[in-house]
């Protein structure tokens, strides 16, 4: 048998697997690899242009310099392949009109992403081509106008699941929009400000079965009751809080109903007391956790680290960021040899 039989047997094997098996690996190649499965026969171009497989291949554009040779190639694929491109990611871009240059090229995308960009106001008008879009990222951008606010209009998004804000894009003239994205489960808006407490609480209560992530700047916008409407989410695995300044020990405490948690950040708090504390990290729903940030926490003492260090099997990183009963103190130095195996931030 010569070596053209060879290749000409593995190619009938592989030609003989179904569609579904083919689509399969598809999904598993590197993009490069993918295009020049195009150009095989006409089955595999259509088989490697499937939306299946498209859906899984995030599109990156970066105006970060060092990055131009592999942003020029994606943008070729992006003009060439844009009714294929659903997920695009454009990062350290700071003019809009090349941002809405790239966008207005892809008109399936289901997840864009904005991130270190500068973003016009027109945005908010813009973003409208893609009311099938699953996630809005605009996280670290900013906005071209300080005086303004994006007032994207959530309501028209009705498959949105994700969505992570910088420090605008959500206030009180469009907040009540996002209570209609009835498939809303990862909400990152740990930078936006001045969020009325009640519609803090009407938006989980809209979301309590399925709310997953959330990460929420906090201040006056969560108050001990927002705590406990928060426990009582079934499939809450990630809650950061950044501003904890109106909350007690109740909500601290509530905490421990929690079943799902695996990543929980509380900043800023002189409020909880060493023994809520005690009580509320001695529960058997936390001790799970991979990841665990008490930073700012006026009353974390070494008795609290301790009960960390013993019990907190899972933890992966650990952060006591200027917490003034553990830094600067002999205790501080015991630290590194009872977490040898995580991160420890103090700085």
């Amino acid at each position: 048998m010569t070596i053209s039989d060879n290749n000409d047997e593995g190619s009938c094997a592989i030609n003989g697997l179904p569609d579904e098996l083919l689509l399969y690996i598809f999904k598993c190649l590197p993009l490069e690899t993918l295009l020049a499965c195009e150009n095989v026969c006409k089955r595999w171009t259509k088989l490697a242009q499937d939306s299946t497989v498209w859906k899984r291949i995030v599109l990156i554009y970066s105006g970060k310099p060092g990055q131009s040779e592999i942003s020029e190639k994606n943008l070729d694929i992006i003009t060439s392949h844009s009714e294929y491109i659903y997920c695009l990611k454009i990062q350290y871009v700071y003019n809009y009109s090349v941002i809405k240059s790239v966008i207005d090229q892809c008109k399936n995308l289901i997840s864009l992403e904005l991130v270190m960009c500068r973003v016009g106001k027109e945005f908010e008008d813009d973003i409208l081509k893609w009311p099938k879009l699953r996630k809005i990222s605009l996280k670290n951008s900013i906005l071209l106008l300080n005086n303004l606010d994006l007032l994207i209009q959530f309501d028209k998004f009705k498959e949105l699941n994700y969505l992570a804000l910088s420090d605008f894009g959500l206030n009180s003239n469009n907040c009540f929009t996002l209570l209609q994205c009835n498939h809303l489960s990862h909400i990152f808006i740990e930078k936006i400000r001045d969020l009325d407490v009640d519609f803090i609480k009407i938006l989980i209560l809209s979301r309590q079965s399925i709310l997953e992530i959330l990460h929420i700047y906090g201040g006056s916008s969560v108050n001990d009751s927002i705590l406990q409407l928060l426990s009582q989410c079934p499939q809450l695995k990630d809650l950061a809080i950044i501003r904890c300044e109106s909350l007690s020990d109740g909500g601290l405490l509530s905490l421990t109903s929690l079943k799902r948690i695996e990543h929980l950040q509380i900043w800023n708090n002189n409020n909880f007391s060493e023994l809520a504390f005690l009580k509320t990290l001695s529960s058997s729903a936390l001790l799970p956790l991979e990841s665990l940030s008490l930073s700012r926490i006026q009353n974390v003492t070494p008795a609290i680290v301790d009960l960390i260090s013993e019990h907190y099997k899972n933890l992966k990183f650990l952060a006591l960021y200027q917490c003034p009963n553990i830094i600067n103190t002999d205790y501080e130095r015991q630290l590194k040899s009872k977490f040898r195996n995580i991160d420890v931030v103090l700085f």
